[in-house]
């Protein structure tokens, strides 16, 4: 009988430090989950990209834009090719023609529905500064 006892006890303190862990770091980890999780995992390859929403149909398009597969190359793209500095007319050699030209001397590309619960498209943001020089890069969520 203790040994049962024991066992109940330290099942209970794992039980509530797991509780306790979940309630402090859920928001954390949703975000990640849905959030960052993803726009990693695969290397940037410009046929891949390229071809990512080339499609022959309504349906076509739309299973390609939730395999989101260019999104899964933003971290690589974000952290190796489309560094500060790099022109213009690189990133273009790179991504190809932007979908959409933003303000403040920013293009958009569309990357697919990517995160949270795939309901909202999701873009590279891709700014320069006056000398058209890459200033900043991010994905958002229309």
């Amino acid at each position: 009988m203790p040994r049962v006892s024991v066992v109940l006890k330290w099942s209970a303190v794992f039980a509530g430090a797991l509780l306790l862990l979940v309630v402090l770091f859920w928001r954390p980890l949703v975000g990640f989950v849905l959030h960052e999780l993803p726009f990693m995992g695969s290397s940037f390859d410009a046929k891949v990209w390229s071809s990512a929403l080339v499609c022959t149909s309504d349906k076509d398009c739309m299973d390609k834009e939730m395999a989101c597969v260019r999104g899964a190359m933003f971290r690589d793209l974000s952290r190796n090719h489309l560094t500060p500095g790099v022109a213009r007319t690189q990133v273009q050699l790179l991504l190809g023609e932007p979908t959409v030209q933003a303000k403040d001397n920013c293009v958009d590309y569309e990357l697919g529905y990517c995160s949270g619960f795939k309901i909202d498209g999701d873009y590279l943001r891709v700014c320069y500064d006056r000398a058209d020089k890459v200033s900043r890069v991010f994905h958002w969520q229309s």
